[in-house]
Order: C-alpha cells, then sequence, then structure tokens
C-alpha cells in the first residue's frame, strides 16, 4: 500500500509540474508573440513616419514645380492636392484588399502558426 501512495504522489508531483511547464511555455509564447507584434508596429510606424515626410517634401517640390510651368503656385498646389485626394480615394477603395486581408493573415500566423523548430 505504501508503494501505491508512493507512486500516486509521484504521478501527482509530476502532473503538477508538467501543467507548470505548460503554463510557462504558454507564457513565454505570449510573450514572444507580442514582443513581434509590437517590434513590427514599431518597425512599421517608423517606416509609415519617413514615407509620410517624403511624401509631403514631394508634394510641395511636385507643387512648386508645377506652379511655376502653370504661372501660378495656387495652381500647382490646387494640382497635387487633387492627386492626393484621387490616391486617397483609392486607397479607401482598395483598403479590405491591401489592410484587412492583409492584416488578418499576420495575426493569425503570428500567433496561430506553429514554428518547426
Amino acid at each position: 500500500m505504501e508503494t501505491q501512495n508512493n507512486l500516486l504522489e509521484n504521478i501527482s508531483a509530476d502532473v503538477r509540474d508538467y501543467l507548470h511547464m505548460r503554463y510557462d511555455a504558454a507564457k513565454l509564447r505570449g510573450v514572444e508573440g507580442l514582443s513581434v507584434f509590437f517590434g513590427r508596429v514599431m518597425a512599421f510606424a517608423m517606416v509609415c513616419f519617413m514615407g509620410l515626410a517624403a511624401l509631403l517634401f514631394g508634394g510641395f517640390a511636385l507643387a512648386y514645380l508645377l506652379g511655376r510651368q502653370t504661372g501660378s503656385d495656387a495652381a500647382g498646389f490646387a494640382i497635387v492636392g487633387c492627386g492626393f485626394l484621387l490616391m486617397a480615394l483609392l486607397v479607401y477603395a482598395l483598403r479590405k484588399r491591401f489592410f484587412v486581408n492583409t492584416l488578418v493573415r499576420f495575426f493569425v500566423q503570428l500567433f496561430f502558426d506553429e514554428k518547426k523548430d
């Protein structure tokens, strides 16, 4: 009887250890997923910031160039503004294709795909 009690205690201790290890592994996977996510968000934000700065200065340069060609700075800025408006409408029209579906695939891959080590 003593041997059987020791065996049950050992099995119980092993199960507890196993569950603790699984819990720790899940926490580590969560931390890894969050760190990858926030790293990519930060990189994306930096790329967007730099892209917007380049777009802003490029827009000013193009507006002044077109202003010289048309003889009116206002006309140059109006043409560039209309171009940006058309690009915004195009991005809005294609938002599901480029952003929503891409983000869904990114999150599924990030949180649900198991890595093959």
